[in-house]
């Protein structure tokens, strides 16, 4: 069989199996909302069915399906008690996924535009916190640190991306173009240092803000390469009143 004959074969393979597994996600969906199976029952099977999508785009070439399978497995992680609003969601995530099956959804369209459009968790109480149009990506390893953090950020109203490697979040930054990148000082082969310094040299990325989160002081020398103007986060009972002063520094409201 011929190299190009095989890919589109394996294309038409995944593309079969990506359809029927999102109209599984959309009966599930509609199971959850009718009482048919239980919520925690219906949103732990969306997990393994996104999960199961994540495997099959692996070997394939879709890019924007990667992003909002990304921001669905963001959306879901820690969510069993789905509300009416959240279900609402799930039903524009299966729509986003039909149309990028489908070709309905342009390939070309812009990441950064795409995973703008995307559903993400809101606060409980919008009356009391408006929701920002604001992306911010978070490098944190410890998922415990990254669920404490990444829930402090949402409840503030803007939009929140973790990943735990530096590799991960340089490709992220430049495809979609966050508002904010905040990096743990100490990540794998690269430092939240280096992952600092890569975003201010690319043109892609120079005039992304940058913060560094760390429990070192401010003179402390492994942080003595960052960026000039970098903030910095305390992972110590300042967090809050540093995130505030870093907002107010880079006029993000």
């Amino acid at each position: 069989m011929a190299r190009d004959d095989y890919g589109a074969q394996v294309e038409a393979e995944f593309l079969e199996e990506a359809q029927d597994t999102t109209s599984e996600l959309e009966v599930t969906v509609g199971n959850i909302r009718s009482g048919a199976i239980p919520a925690v029952e219906g949103t732990q099977r969306i997990r393994t069915l996104v999960a199961r999508l994540n495997m099959l785009g692996a070997a394939t070439d879709f890019p924007l399906l990667d992003l909002a399978l990304r921001r669905f497995r963001d959306y879901i992680a820690d969510l069993d008690q789905p509300t009416e609003f959240n279900l609402d969601d799930y039903g524009t995530f299966v729509d986003v996924l039909r149309g990028l099956l489908s070709g309905e959804i342009e390939s070309s369209t812009d990441n950064a535009e795409f995973f703008r459009s995307l559903p993400t968790r809101r606060p409980f109480d919008l009356a009391d916190v408006a929701h920002l149009n604001v992306e911010i990506l978070l490098i944190e390893p410890q998922r415990s640190s990254a669920a404490i953090i990444g829930r402090e950020l949402q409840n503030c109203g803007y939009k929140v991306t973790t990943v735990r490697t530096a590799m991960e979040a340089l490709e992220l930054a430049v495809r979609t173009r966050p508002d904010l990148v905040i990096s743990s000082a100490v990540l794998d082969v690269l430092s939240g240092i280096d992952v600092g310094c890569a975003l201010a040299a690319m043109p892609a990325t120079e005039g992304i803000p940058f913060c560094i989160l760390t429990s070192f002081e401010r003179n402390n020398a492994f942080l003595a390469r960052l960026p000039a103007n970098a903030a910095y986060l305390s992972k110590g009972g300042s967090f809050g009143a540093d995130l505030a002063e870093a907002l107010r520094r880079f006029r993000i409201t």
